[in-house]
């Protein structure tokens, strides 16, 4: 018996990462221009943010369906295996209570354990690898589940957004606070809190300066960088993440770097120009 971790689509978990680490990804829809698409089948990053602005709406996305859930689980317990499941953050989603219902109604409940992420993109990612590594130290679930929490606890969600748009007509933050952004042109700087929700926590006046902020906030409460595998995600700004990552290496002597795109999921939410970091912070 070994276990196998499974995710959504939007933990935005490179596809060949995600096989070379034996990670199993659940596509979630997308619904573009009325049309359902499932992310990583057939709708892709390079292809959904260059038409994004001439979408006729703004693109919406749901949970998984509950019967493509069941069979993933039932398939890894098929093969002798147990579910670790992480899941979208349920301060963002209906996706984790559906997964507590989906596990009652599987063959094998008690093979199915099922993890809130509280977090999302490449930061929910990073932490599904960690965890997938972890495991392959063949714990017990019962030494095992302590110290993913602990995991999922200290991971660290910050972000900067090209316009607050699309979180505005998303539902995401407040119209007023949109309207104040685009009036003066501020550049929020975005967290996900502890409970899984997002929050801004700082607005600058200049993207240089969003993602100068994203970098001090990391250099005082990134825990042991040294031995660290950090994350950037973006949405269609490539060169932009790969400068980025140059310059927190200025700053913070990381063990590596990992670059990932934001999907078409999360970027339905945020749009184009987005750019995310994740770390693991101090235990408080």
């Amino acid at each position: 018996m070994s276990f196998v971790t499974v995710v959504d689509s939007s933990a935005d978990i490179p596809l060949n990462v995600a096989r070379e680490e034996g990670i199993v990804v659940i596509p979630m829809p997308v619904n573009i221009n009325g049309k359902t698409f499932f992310e990583g089948v057939d709708v892709f990053p390079d292809e959904f943010y260059p038409q994004f602005k001439s979408f006729q709406e703004l693109p919406k996305t749901s949970q998984p369906n509950p019967g493509t859930i069941k069979e993933t689980y039932e398939k890894v317990i098929a093969n002798g295996d147990e579910v670790v499941a992480i899941h979208l953050s349920s301060g963002l989603s209906s996706t984790y209570a559906t997964t507590l219902m989906v596990r009652d109604m599987c063959s094998a409940p008690e093979k199915i354990h099922i993890i809130d992420s509280l977090g999302a993109s490449w930061g929910y990612g990073l932490l599904a690898l960690l965890v997938n590594r972890y495991l392959k130290t063949s714990p017990s679930w019962d030494e095992a589940e302590p110290r993913i929490l602990q995991m999922r606890n200290q991971m660290r969600y910050t972000f900067t957004l090209d316009t607050l748009e699309y979180l505005v007509k998303g539902g995401r933050v407040s119209k007023t606070a949109g309207f104040i952004g685009g009036l003066l042109d501020v550049k929020p700087v975005l967290e996900v809190t502890p409970d899984g929700r997002l929050e801004p926590f700082a607005k600058v006046r200049s993207r240089k300066a969003a993602l100068r902020k994203l970098i001090e906030v990391m250099v005082e409460e990134i825990d042991h960088p040294e031995e660290q595998i950090i994350g950037i995600s973006h949405s269609y700004c490539l060169a932009e993440a790969q400068a980025f990552a140059e310059e927190i290496r200025k700053h913070v002597n990381v063990k590596d770097i990992m670059i990932s795109d934001i999907g078409c999921v999360v970027g339905s939410h945020t749009g184009p120009g987005t750019m995310a970091l994740f770390y693991t912070r101090i235990h408080k």
